[in-house]
């Protein structure tokens, strides 16, 4: 890759080789992280994903046999170990990054950004999501979803940068992500040899 000196978060990116994406459910940080992985050249994690596979459970089940505490102490311990590798996307769950501890992981470990989307969009995204979404099974989904998202999003907006997801394709993100990287270069941030 290729970075000016003047931009800070080309620089912050060159200096820890990794990219946090956060955001609510339904933001498309898992597909978003893949087409951005694919365009740097880079591995792809998902942090929800990867502890289904450690726990060889589903996130609902998780949830039931472990508690939430202790699945987001694991969340935890899986930022902690991919900061010690260079070269990945990694796409955190919707709640990963919702407490100071893990957000400063990221924070000083790499670049974090933020799939922002409008609140509805998100909500609606979800419900037709044949994802397993444990914290939405509950009475008055809606309303729920909605207020968890507002006690969420103090700490998406701590990210180092806030990229609009909307009705856009996953492609159309990745360029704003590039794009918003390249803002105050004179150099373009360009994908890895390879």
């Amino acid at each position: 890759m290729i970075f000016s000196s003047d931009n800070p978060f080309a620089q912050r990116l060159k200096q820890h080789s990794r990219l946090w994406l956060t955001g609510y459910m339904g933001a498309g940080k898992s597909t978003v992280g893949k087409h951005l992985a694919k365009h740097l050249g880079w591995a792809f994690m998902d942090t929800d994903r990867e502890l289904m596979r450690r726990y060889n459970k589903s996130m609902s089940q998780i949830f039931v046999d472990h508690g939430e505490e202790a699945f987001r102490q694991a969340e935890i311990d899986l930022l902690k170990e991919y900061s010690a590798r260079p070269n990945w996307v990694v796409s955190t769950g919707g709640g990963t990054l919702v407490r100071q501890e893990p957000l400063d992981v990221a924070l000083k470990n790499g670049l974090v950004v933020y799939l922002k989307a409008p609140v509805e969009l998100l909500f609606e995204r979800v419900i037709f999501s044949p994802k397993d979404r444990p914290m939405i099974d509950v009475p008055n989904a809606e309303q729920v979803f909605s207020d968890r998202f507002k006690q969420r999003e103090p700490f998406y907006l701590q990210s180092h940068l806030s990229v609009p997801t909307g009705q856009g394709k996953p492609q159309q993100v990745v360029a704003s992500i590039m794009e918003a990287l390249n803002a105050s270069s004179d150099v373009a941030v360009t994908p890895a040899e390879g």
